[in-house]
C-alpha cells in the first residue's frame, strides 16, 4: 500500500509591503519541490497566497521589479470624500481582478482563504468561497485607508485587524505540516539612536507652541454639527468639488504626491529625513506595527506550528512596495533555511 504524502498547510502573516517576502518564501518551497495544499493567508498573506493559488506569482514580480513609490501609488489610490474611508477601493479591486482573473475560490487547485474582520461583530471571517478578487480585497481593506468592503452580508475590513497570522484558521483544514510565515520577528526599530533624539527634540518643541482650541470654539462647531449646518452647507460643496476631480488625473496625481511627501518617498531609515517631526501617517503605520508584532507573539505562543519562517523585513514600511525586492529576497533566505527541515517532516 501507497503511503500517503503528508498535506502541507500554510499561514501567511499581513504587512503591507512587507508581504513581497512570501513571494520569496513560496518560490524557494516550489523551486525544492514542497507542495501546498493549504493556503491561509491575511491581509498582504491573503493577497499572494491567491497569487500563488492561481499561478499568478510570476506576473507581480514583473509588475514590482524596478517599481517606484509613485507608479505602487497609482494602482490603488482613488480618494473619495472620507467618511470611512480615504480611498474607494475600486483602483485595488480591478488590479486584483486583472491579476487574479475571474475565479471562483472553490475552483482552485488548492484550499484556500482570505482571512477579514467583520466590523460589526468583530468577528474574523474567514473567505473560503466565492469570487476570488472580492475575498482579497476585503482582507486587505486597510481600516480608515480603504471603505470597508460589503461582502457575504457583511461589512468587512482587513484581516490584520482581529487575526494577522491566522493559524487557528489554517488548522480547521487539518493539514499534517503547519507553516507560519512572520514577517513581523521583531519589534519595529525604524529609527536609528541619533534620528530618535531628533524627534523627541522637536516633538517637544511643537508641543510647546501647539494651542488649545478654545473651548467656546468647539461649542459652535458642536452646535454647527448637530444642526445640520455642516452637512447641508459645506459637504454639498466638497462634493461637488470632489466630482469636478473624479476621474481627473490631476486628482490622482495630486494624491500621489501627498502620499509620497508623508511616507518620505520610500527612503530608508538612512536617508536624510525630510522633517524631524512624526506625521500623522508614521505614527499610524508604527502604532499599527507594534500592536502586529505584539499579537503575532501572542499567535505564535498559543497555536501550535511545525515550522516557523520568519523573513526580517520590519525596516520595509507597510507602504513601501518600491522596496519589493528586498522583502523577496529575504523571504528566499529564511526559506531555504527551512526547507531541510519541512523534507524531515515530509518523511515522517
Amino acid at each position: 500500500m501507497v503511503k500517503k504524502r503528508p498535506r502541507i498547510g500554510i499561514a501567511l502573516d499581513s504587512g503591507g509591503a512587507k508581504g513581497g517576502a512570501h513571494i520569496g518564501v513560496l518560490d524557494v518551497l516550489a523551486e525544492n519541490g514542497i507542495p501546498i495544499d493549504f493556503i491561509v493567508g491575511s491581509s498582504a498573506g491573503a493577497f499572494v497566497g491567491a497569487l500563488h493559488a492561481t499561478g499568478s506569482l510570476g506576473k507581480i514580480k514583473a509588475v514590482v521589479r524596478d517599481l517606484t513609490l509613485r507608479e505602487s501609488l497609482s494602482y490603488y489610490v482613488d480618494p473619495v470624500f472620507p467618511r470611512s474611508g480615504f480611498l474607494a477601493g475600486k483602483k485595488a479591486r480591478a488590479f486584483l481582478r486583472s491579476i487574479l482573473g475571474d475565479v471562483n475560490i472553490e475552483d482552485l487547485p488548492v484550499r484556500f482563504a482570505a482571512v477579514a474582520t467583520d466590523l460589526h461583530t468583530g468577528e474574523t471571517v474567514a473567505i473560503d468561497r466565492g469570487p476570488l478578487a472580492d475575498a482579497v480585497m476585503a482582507s486587505i481593506s486597510l481600516p480608515g485607508i480603504f471603505k470597508p468592503v460589503i461582502h457575504m452580508d457583511r461589512l468587512l475590513t482587513d484581516g490584520g485587524v482581529t487575526d494577522p497570522l491566522p493559524l487557528d484558521i489554517l488548522k480547521r483544514y487539518a493539514p499534517d505540516i503547519t507553516i507560519a510565515v512572520n514577517l513581523h520577528p521583531r519589534m519595529p526599530d525604524r529609527f536609528d539612536s541619533v534620528r530618535r533624539r531628533e524627534i523627541l527634540r522637536e516633538e517637544k518643541k511643537v508641543l510647546e507652541k501647539d494651542v488649545d482650541v478654545p473651548s467656546w470654539i468647539m461649542e459652535r462647531v458642536s452646535a454647527m454639527a448637530s444642526s445640520g449646518i455642516v452637512q447641508n452647507g459645506i459637504a454639498p460643496l466638497a462634493r461637488n468639488i470632489f466630482r469636478r476631480l473624479n476621474g481627473n488625473a490631476l486628482r490622482d496625481s495630486y494624491f500621489v504626491e501627498v502620499l509620497r511627501e508623508q511616507f518620505g518617498g520610500g527612503a530608508k531609515k538612512t536617508a536624510p529625513p525630510r522633517s524631524h517631526v512624526l506625521n500623522i501617517f508614521d505614527v499610524l503605520l508604527a502604532s499599527a506595527n507594534i500592536q502586529q508584532y505584539q499579537k503575532n507573539k501572542l499567535i505564535l505562543a498559543h497555536e501550535s506550528h511545525d515550522v516557523l519562517i520568519a523573513p526580517d523585513v520590519t525596516d520595509i514600511s507597510s507602504q513601501e512596495f518600491s522596496r519589493a525586492g528586498e522583502a523577496i529576497a529575504e523571504g528566499r533566505r529564511k526559506a531555504a533555511e527551512a526547507v531541510a527541515q519541512i523534507r524531515t517532516l515530509l518523511k515522517r
